[in-house]
């Protein structure tokens, strides 16, 4: 799957161009059903972290110092 898999894991918002070198390697054998299994959790944590990231901005907005 190599290259497929790695742009599959970006376009779901999985930062892969952090990774190391050999981290991307191995990320980059992932069978699809592999790859489908993290692009579907990568989903949820954006989701998740959008919610989290909206507390946190009208936590901002609602402090008295």
């Amino acid at each position: 799957m190599s290259q497929d898999a790695l742009d599959a894991l970006r376009s779901a918002g999985t930062p892969v161009d952090l990774l190391s070198d050999t981290e991307r390697e191995i990320f980059s054998t992932l069978s699809p059903d592999e790859v489908s299994v993290l692009t579907a959790i990568q989903g949820r944590l954006n989701d998740a972290a959008a919610a989290v990231q909206g507390q946190v901005a009208d936590n901002n907005n609602n402090t008295v110092c």
